[in-house]
């Protein structure tokens, strides 16, 4: 491995209530075929066996640094990270959620590619797995490498935005974050602040490096935050949407392709709270309350006129969508006692 001796990395997870998981992901970065790391786990207020599990790795490997807080708090896992930021002194800085797992040479790979490229923040490609299946659900990947710098940060927009979704499966350079000065995530619960948090991160960045290959292993649940907090959800489409037509406009007038790829985003998270809404746990007038909601946004009124290039598929079958809205409503438990609400739901959806 020549040089990458001389290479250290920081990993970092929080975990709550994660004893079912926890194990699979601690292994997959101690037995790294890059053994230069240092391994800080939060255990961040769980009820469960989760610390138990962390101080039995810990005691077999001197690379786990334990760390655990009383009171389970989004915001504790930031402040750590940032302590851990500002005091390092890795080379490198990475993220793995308490339920994920890393392919085993992913470090060894992602250095090099860092390395050589010189690069602020690499990213890989990742599987999605449905955790409850063991189902692979995307193949994230690329041909060949990217390398994104100047004017390839609006120009391929459409090409590498399906690797900024999440904060794991990067390696960041510790000296580029303690120079971007970096922004602690908001406290509040929305499932899009993660992407937010890389959206900036790359507008700080020179270089960005995509690395083609699925070396980060994602694992998706039933009882997932977004499938739990679905109201949250829906604020969080909202502000993701705003905050990547502002990325966008960071590098100047956004192209007419760049923006049929913002709508098409936008429907995209559209299905996602709405599929959300209909398979929830909740009754027929909160679903039609939360419908509206979505259907009420003025994007999403943009968003049914917009013509758009045909290779955004999901635009070119918003008609189908409509249709299937429609049905479910229709099939809704006592949708005969709210035919004012159900109206109103159809003259948003334009039917």
């Amino acid at each position: 491995m020549g040089f990458l001796r001389m290479i250290k990395v920081n990993v970092f997870t929080m975990a709550y209530n994660a004893q079912q998981t926890i194990g699979r992901t601690i292994e997959s970065v101690l037995n790294q075929t890059f053994g230069n790391l240092e391994y800080y786990i939060l255990d961040n207020g769980s009820e469960d066996q989760t610390w138990n599990t962390i101080l039995k790795y810990s005691g077999k490997d001197k690379r786990i640094v334990p760390l655990n807080v009383s009171k389970n708090d989004p915001t504790n896992g930031w402040a750590i990270f940032r302590v851990i930021i500002n005091c390092t002194n890795a080379d490198y800085v990475v993220w793995c959620d308490a339920d994920d797992a890393y392919a085993l040479d992913f470090l060894e790979h992602m250095v090099r590619f860092s390395e050589e490229n010189r690069l602020d923040i690499a990213v890989s490609g990742y599987d999605k797995i449905n955790g409850n299946t063991g189902e692979i659900e995307k193949h994230k990947v690329l041909e060949n490498n990217m390398i994104i710098y100047g004017s390839i940060f609006k120009d391929e927009f459409i090409k590498y935005r399906g690797f900024i979704s999440f904060l794991w499966g990067k390696l960041y350079s510790s000296s580029f974050l303690k120079a971007a000065d970096y922004v602690r995530q908001p406290g509040n619960a929305r499932t899009c602040n993660d992407t937010i948090w890389v959206l900036n991160m790359f507008r700080k960045a020179e270089r960005v490096g995509i690395y083609g290959k699925a070396m980060y292993q994602y694992y998706q649940y039933q009882d997932s935050f977004s499938h739990r907090n679905i109201e949250a959800g829906l604020s969080s489409y909202r502000d993701l949407w705003a905050a990547t037509k502002e990325y966008l406009e960071f590098y100047g007038p956004i192209s007419k392709l760049n923006e049929d790829f913002l709508y098409a985003i936008h429907l995209s998270l559209v299905k996602e709270a709405t599929e959300n809404i209909f398979i929830g746990k909740m009754d027929t007038e909160k679903k039609l309350r939360l419908l509206k909601e979505v259907f009420s946004d003025p994007v999403w009124e943009d968003t049914l006129k917009r013509e758009a290039d045909e290779m955004f598929l999901n635009l070119a079958a918003r008609k189908e969508f409509i249709c299937d809205i429609k049905d479910k409503i229709l099939s809704l438990t006592e949708i005969g006692k709210y035919s004012a609400e159900r109206l109103c739901l159809f003259s948003y959806l334009n039917i």
